[in-house]
């Protein structure tokens, strides 16, 4: 897992390093970062340093992350304190679950339903539609391309007079890692 870059003040986040969208309501290339702040103004909320902070980490993931993951990377990445004598940065467990409720609600992110027992998120941007491979021992994830799976879930809807909105697919398995230190 790589660091986290250095922490930012919210004031000054950098929006140029950030994945860039089309924001639906004015056709114009956005960064998410405006995107999010966008959000937080609609439902008066404030672009804190600590949102900012748990946005740069989610934005730095490559791939399907859980809450506890992200709020240790947050958690070991935040600094003592700001320049100046402020009061220090802390990041709780609640404000990274509330800041990845709003990151759901604007969009930025999405669920991704791998299993009932944590919820795992990924970016809403960016990114080409993935399926899961799910190690059943080890927990491990690996996402897969699922364009050559695009034209057969095409061909299947048709077959059945269907309209495809969206889908997803997660295999469940045991992963070469697993399989070598069972003993059976």
């Amino acid at each position: 897992m790589k660091p986290l870059p250095p922490a930012t003040d919210a004031a000054t986040a950098r929006p140029d390093a950030v994945v860039r969208t089309t924001d639906a309501e004015d056709g114009l290339i956005t960064p998410v970062c405006s995107i999010f702040r966008r959000f937080l103004k609609r439902q008066n909320l404030r672009f804190t340093t600590e949102r900012a902070l748990i946005l740069e980490a989610v934005m730095s993931k490559p791939d399907v992350f859980e809450a506890d993951e992200l709020y240790a990377e947050v958690r070991s990445a935040v600094p003592e304190g700001r320049p100046g004598g402020d009061k220090p940065t802390t990041v709780s467990r609640a404000t990274i679950y509330r800041t990845l409720k709003h990151l759901l609600e604007a969009g930025i992110i999405r669920e991704v339903l791998i299993d009932s027992g944590k919820a795992h998120y990924a970016m809403s941007f960016g990114g080409r539609p993935t399926g899961h491979l799910v190690c059943v021992e080890t927990d491990r994830i690996i996402a897969f391309p699922t364009e050559r799976l695009d034209d057969l879930m095409r061909d299947i809807c048709a077959e059945h007079g269907f309209t495809p909105v969206s889908h997803r697919l997660v295999v469940y398995g045991v992963s070469p890692e697993a399989s070598a230190t069972d003993p059976t």
